[in-house]
């Protein structure tokens, strides 16, 4: 029973944060202009997308592993 509740309640909890990005982006882009905001979003998500690019290029170069018994 704990496990259904968990469960359910992480699903609650997903669907509210759903509701709430995409209430975030109508409200943003569709009632507010375009422009004040989607080209700043747009910027923040390429270097966003860059950063993290980058990083997985870095780890994928390497050559050493983690040898831990956590990982």
């Amino acid at each position: 029973m704990n496990r259904f509740v968990s469960g359910l309640g992480t699903v609650v909890v997903v669907a509210a944060l759903v509701v709430a990005g995409l209430w975030g982006v109508i409200d943003t882009y569709i009632v507010e202009s375009t422009t004040t905001y989607m080209l700043p979003t747009l910027g923040t998500l390429a270097v966003a997308f860059g950063f993290v690019f980058v990083l997985f290029v870095l780890g994928a170069k390497s050559d050493r592993w983690i040898r831990s018994p956590y990982w």
